[in-house]
């Protein structure tokens, strides 16, 4: 729980066990564990590095969520695995246009 008790030294406020509110009111959510990957090294190595709110912030790639969601497969997993397909889908077929 080191993450969220620096968060709450800093002023955030907790929500729930993982979840804390920033002073601007941005939600954060610490995870611990992601079943269905690998080391978080190698993860890392995969993930795309996005701007949010003017922080470089390192973002799995959507066949890495995938993985995990279909190894933890809770209710709401099952509906997320299938727009992620519909995505990967869309893109695949994006690609294959482009090199035409």
């Amino acid at each position: 729980m080191t993450p969220v008790n620096v968060a709450l030294r800093q002023g955030a406020k907790m929500i729930r066990n993982t979840v804390v509110e920033l002073a601007d009111g941005m939600l954060v959510n610490f995870v611990y564990h992601v079943s269905g990957l690998a080391g978080f090294a190698t993860e890392l190595l995969k993930a795309r590095i996005l701007k949010f709110h003017g922080c470089d912030i390192p973002v799995m790639p959507l066949e890495s969520i995938r993985r995990s969601k279909a190894a933890v497969m809770r209710d709401k997993d099952l509906a997320h695995i299938h727009y992620i397909d519909q995505t990967l889908r869309l893109r695949r077929t994006q690609t294959k246009r482009k090199k035409k």
